[in-house]
């Protein structure tokens, strides 16, 4: 096998040829060499690449780049809770301290602990290949379990979150998996809302490892949009809002859970962080 490390985004296009393999951490791909699923002719390592590492915050935004670790991430103080929360619950600090976020949405794993609040966030990959560079949302980067929108040969090489998705709002994000530490989400779920005098002006909700792709539940949006603390309270709101979490994902039955489990599981976490996200956002008022 080759390997190469090149310096610089268009050195490692340059270097890319049939058969070959970005790698950055490593932690994912790693596995796959180890238990021979994947046999590529070239390796070439992203890490020392440092235009993508780093996270910066600009009047347009945060970018976050591809080779960043997920252990920065985990512990930035300037990154939305969600998107820390996430990277904090990927694996063990072991891999957080080799993982990094650009593998983690390349992977493309339905149960990807950042991808969930990189759906709630709006974010947008900044992708760079031989016919130049493009951006596409999150949304539309996934396409299926382990697949993406990535063109041959093509590198994510930055993650942008929009300004308006960092003021003025509130975050958060819940798991559950067998057991506490370096754990494989049954089911993750992340929010992002804006609460302007007790009531919701906005909020997204992504829900992970319940469908091929992190899924927004657009139904479960519109039932909280324009609703009050009081509204939202209520029991029977609440119960009405896990309900149409459970209907509105597709999860399958595996190794790590059941499908009905999942659903009954995504409505306990979305009633969760949503009380969470309100008693906030009513106390931030006060």
């Amino acid at each position: 096998m080759d390997y190469c490390k090149p310096r610089t985004v268009d050195e490692a296009l340059s270097s890319f040829g049939d058969d070959s393999v970005y790698i950055a951490g490593g932690t994912d791909l790693g596995v796959l060499l180890a238990e021979m699923l994947i046999s590529p002719v070239g390796m070439i390592d992203l890490c020392a690449i440092d235009d993508m590492k780093g996270i910066s915050r600009s009047d347009e935004g945060l970018t976050i780049g591809a080779c960043t670790l997920i252990s920065d991430i985990a512990a930035a103080d300037d990154i939305p809770d969600c998107l820390s929360l996430g990277a904090a619950a990927i694996g063990s600090p072991q891999i957080r301290n080799m993982a990094t976020i650009g593998g983690n949405i390349c992977n493309a794993s339905p149960c990807g602990d950042t991808l969930t609040p990189l759906m709630v966030l709006d974010a947008e990959f900044e992708l760079k290949g031989a016919g130049g560079r493009r951006a596409l949302a999150a949304g539309d980067f996934f396409r299926g379990p382990k697949k993406t929108a990535l063109e041959p040969g093509e590198i994510l090489t930055a993650v942008r979150i929009p300004a308006a998705s960092l003021e003025g709002s509130i975050t958060g994000f819940r798991m559950t998996g067998k057991r506490n530490g370096q754990v494989i989400s049954q089911v993750n779920m992340a929010v992002w809302a804006v609460i302007i005098d007790g009531k919701i002006e906005n909020i997204r909700i992504s829900a992970g490892s319940v469908a091929p792709v992190p899924l927004r539940l657009i139904r479960c949006e519109k039932m909280l949009q324009g609703k009050t603390a009081a509204e939202i309270m209520k029991d029977a709101f609440m119960k009405n809002l896990a309900a149409a979490a459970e209907v509105e994902i597709t999860p399958i039955s595996d190794v790590r859970a059941g499908e009905d489990y999942r659903r009954s599981v995504s409505g306990a976490l979305l009633v969760d962080i949503v009380t969470d996200l309100v008693s906030e956002g009513v106390k931030d008022e006060d």
